[in-house]
C-alpha cells in the first residue's frame, strides 16, 4: 500500500516514516508535504492509497486539503492526526468521509492498528468493486450474446438490447466474426481470453468506431464491429487473418474464424452472426486455422443444384434414424441421378459430394466433429474427394463415410431423440434464472448452434430468445401475484441483471409495468 504523509512539523513526518518502515513493512512511503496546498498537488501526482495528515497546518489545513482532493475525485483513504480534542474538527471530518483519527503524540501500536484497519477497508472496497466490474462485464456479455442470437424478425427487441449495450443504431453498419480455438490445446484460460481481447482491440479499434468482443462459448469468442462509414469486407477479413497470426505468435493457440458479411441495419446483426457461425462450420473442409469468409462458402455451394433437395432431405432423416440401409440406398439414388446428368463436370461432381457430406454432418455440434477423426479435414475436403477418378469409386467411398457417420452416432448415443426442441424447452423452463445462451444449449444438447437456431423457430414458430423471455416474464408475473418480493428482487430471481431492462421487457410482453401489474392482480 502506498502512503503519503502531510504535517507542518518535519520531525513528526520523520517519526511517522520510521514507525511505518519498522512496524508496517507492507506500506511504502511515496511522498511527503508540509502544508495543505502542497499536499493537494503532490498527492494527485503520487496517487497514494492512504494519506496521513495533520489537521492544523498553514495555508490550508488538513480538512481543507481533503475537501480540495475530494473535488478532484481523489480515491485515497485519510487518517487525521490531531493534538486537539476538538469535536467540531471531527464532525467536519466525518462529513468529508474521514473515518480514522489518531491523537498526537502518535503511539506505534495505535498507528499500526489504525493503518491495518484502513488497509482492510481498502481491500474490501476493491474486492467489491471487482465484483461489480465482473458483474457489469457478465451483463454486457449476456446482452451481446442476446443481440447476435436475437433473429431479424424482432426489431423492437433488438433495439432494446442495442440500447442496453450502448451500441449505435443510427447510420451505422455492422459485421460479425466468430473465433474458435482448437479443443486439443485445452480451454482458454482467463489470461488467454484477455490477451485475445487485447489483440482484437489493437487490430480493429484503429479501423472501426465500435468493436465489441465477448466470450460466446467455452472455445469461442465473438466479435461485432460497427462504423458509420463504409466497412470494407476484404479489409475486415484481412484483419481477422492478422488476428489469427498474432494470437498464434503470442499464445501458440490455433484459431479458426468465420466472418459474416456487412449489414446496414441493426436488426441484421444476427444475420451477419449466423453467416459467421455457418462459415465456421466449414472448418471440417478448410481445416483448423482457416479464416472462412461467408461469401466463399456461398460460392462453393453455388451453381446448378444437380441433386434434388428431396433426396438430401431424405438422407438427413435416414441419418437421424441411423437407418444404414436407407442411407446406402439414397447414396445409390443420388449417384444414379448424377450419372444421368451427362453434362456434369468432374469438379461439379466433387462439389456435389462435398455438399452431401456437409448436409450429413450439419446437425452435429463442433464438439462432436472434433471427436470424430473420420470427419476430419483429411476426409471432408475437396482434396480427399478428388483422389477418386470414377463415379463408381467415389460412390463406394461415400457409402463408407456415411456408414462411418452412423457408427459414430451409435457409439456416442446420438440416435434421434423424439423431440429435441421439447427437451430444450423443458431445460429452459427449469433453468430460466440462469444465463442460457444458444451456444451453451448447443454444447449441452450436442447440436450445431446454426441448425438449432433454425430448428427451434421451425418447430415452435418463435425464436429461442423470445421463448426464454416469455418464460422469464411468466415467472415474474407469478411472483408479482403471489409474493411480496420487490421488483428488483424478482428481476434477479427470474434471470435478469438490469432492472430497467426487465421492466421494459415486462411491459412489452404484458402491456403493464411490473408495479401496475401487481396492483391489478391485488384488486382481482
Amino acid at each position: 500500500m502506498k502512503v503519503f504523509l502531510v504535517d507542518d512539523e518535519k520531525g513528526i513526518v520523520d517519526g511517522l516514516k520510521k514507525i511505518i518502515g519498522r512496524y508496517i513493512p507492507e506500506c511504502e512511503i511515496v511522498g511527503e508535504a508540509y502544508n495543505g496546498i502542497q499536499g493537494v498537488s503532490l498527492i494527485q501526482a503520487c496517487n497514494p492509497d492512504i494519506v496521513i495528515t495533520d489537521i492544523r497546518m498553514p495555508q490550508a489545513d488538513g480538512l481543507e486539503m481533503i475537501a480540495m482532493l475530494k473535488d478532484v475525485d481523489c480515491q485515497a483513504k485519510f487518517i487525521l492526526l490531531s493534538g486537539y480534542a476538538d469535536f467540531e474538527y471531527a464532525r467536519k471530518g466525518m462529513r468529508l468521509g474521514v473515518q480514522f483519527y489518531i491523537n498526537k503524540p502518535v503511539e506505534e501500536e495505535e498507528l499500526r492498528d489504525c493503518v491495518h484497519k484502513v488497509m482492510e477497508a481498502i481491500r474490501e472496497e476493491r474486492a467489491n468493486m471487482q465484483e461489480v466490474d465482473t458483474l457489469k462485464v457478465r451483463m454486457l456479455e449476456n446482452t451481446l450474446c442476446d443481440i447476435v442470437d436475437a433473429g431479424s424478425d424482432n426489431p423492437i427487441y433488438v433495439s432494446e438490447l442495442l440500447r442496453l449495450a450502448r451500441i449505435p443504431m443510427e447510420q451505422a453498419r455492422y459485421a460479425c466474426a466468430l473465433l474458435e480455438f482448437d479443443n486439443s490445446q485445452g480451454a482458454l484460460t482467463e489470461y488467454e481470453i484477455i490477451e485475445v481481447f487485447n489483440q482484437v482491440d489493437q487490430l480493429l479499434k484503429r479501423q472501426y468506431q465500435g468493436v465489441y468482443r465477448f466470450r460466446y462459448s467455452v472455445l469461442q469468442i465473438a466479435i461485432l464491429v460497427t462504423d458509420s462509414g463504409v466497412i470494407a469486407y476484404n479489409k475486415l477479413v484481412h484483419a481477422i487473418h492478422r488476428l489469427k497470426e498474432e494470437v498464434f505468435r503470442e499464445l501458440q493457440k490455433t484459431m479458426t474464424a468465420g466472418v459474416g458479411t456487412v449489414k446496414e441495419q441493426s436488426v441484421e446483426i444476427s444475420l451477419s452472426f449466423e453467416e459467421a457461425r455457418h462459415a465456421l462450420s466449414y472448418k471440417v473442409i478448410q481445416g483448423d486455422g482457416a479464416v472462412i469468409p461467408y461469401p466463399d462458402i456461398m460460392n462453393l455451394m453455388g451453381g446448378r443444384h444437380t441433386i434434388p433437395e428431396t433426396l438430401i432431405e431424405k438422407l438427413e432423416v435416414a441419418l437421424d434414424n441411423t437407418d444404414e440401409k436407407e442411407c446406402v440406398n439414397l447414396i445409390h439414388d443420388i449417384f444414379r441421378h448424377m450419372e444421368a446428368e451427362r453434362s456434369i463436370s468432374p469438379t461439379n461432381i466433387q462439389l456435389q459430394c462435398l455438399n452431401i457430406l456437409l448436409s450429413s454432418v450439419r446437425k452435429m455440434s463442433f464438439q462432436q466433429l472434433q471427436q470424430n477423426e473420420l470427419l476430419g479435414r483429411h476426409i471432408l475436403s475437396l482434396e480427399a474427394i478428388s483422389r477418386f477418378r470414377t463415379l463408381e469409386r467415389l460412390e463406394a467411398w461415400m457409402v463408407e463415410v456415411i456408414r462411418g457417420i452412423i457408427s459414430f452416432k451409435l457409439e456416442n448415443n446420438m440416435t434421434k431423440k423424439k423431440d429435441i426442441i421439447a427437451e430444450i424447452k423443458k431445460y429452459v423452463t427449469e433453468h430460466y434464472n440462469e444465463s442460457i445462451s444458444l451456444a451453451e444449449l448447443s454444447a449441452r444438447f450436442f447440436i450445431n448452434p446454426y441448425y438449432l437456431s433454425q430448428l427451434f423457430k421451425q418447430k415452435s414458430g418463435d425464436t429461442y430468445l423470445n421463448f426464454l423471455a416469455q418464460t422469464r416474464i411468466n415467472k415474474a408475473k407469478e411472483l408479482l401475484e403471489k409474493t411480496d418480493l420487490k421488483v428488483y428482487e424478482i428481476c434477479e430471481t427470474v434471470g435478469y441483471s438490469d432492472t430497467q431492462y426487465f421492466a421494459r421487457q415486462f411491459e412489452k410482453l404484458t402491456g403493464f409495468k411490473p408495479s401496475e401489474y401487481r396492483k391489478n392482480a391485488l384488486k382481482n
